[in-house]
């Protein structure tokens, strides 16, 4: 007999068989963990970025633009951030700001920049203060 299995081995064992069963052509186990490992990030960062836009809400920053670029991230991996943007892009009306002029979405392009970064620099220097 081998020794027993532990936790993480069967959920190492699990996911590898989740990633091997998503239709991808990984050819070794190291290219199947190397794309769980590029898939965690992806979650962790718009996870980090939609929490950003949660909070910054009821703070001082770019709270909807955040919340939507967060989903848009999660959008790559998870089935449900997909079904949740959508519902965010309708309430945030970003199919208006499509129809809108050339102008207007250069406009509002360099506004929500600009509010982007003075939310951070507002982080920055709350943070140094």
């Amino acid at each position: 007999m081998g020794p027993p299995e532990t936790r993480r081995t069967r959920l190492t064992d699990a996911a590898l068989a989740a990633e091997y069963a998503t239709g991808d052509e990984e050819r070794t186990d190291a290219q199947a963990r190397r794309n769980i490992i590029l898939r965690l990030l992806i979650i962790a960062v718009g996870t980090l970025i939609t929490l950003a836009g949660l909070a910054a809400l009821v703070l001082p920053g770019p709270g909807l633009v955040l919340i939507l670029v967060g989903l848009g991230i999660l959008a790559q991996e998870v089935p449900w951030a997909e079904r949740l943007l959508t519902y965010a892009k309708e309430k945030a009306k970003v199919d208006k700001v499509k129809t809108q002029p050339r102008w207007v979405k250069v406009v509002l392009g360099v506004f929500s920049t600009l509010a982007i970064a003075a939310g951070i620099a507002f982080s920055v220097v709350s943070m140094t203060d």
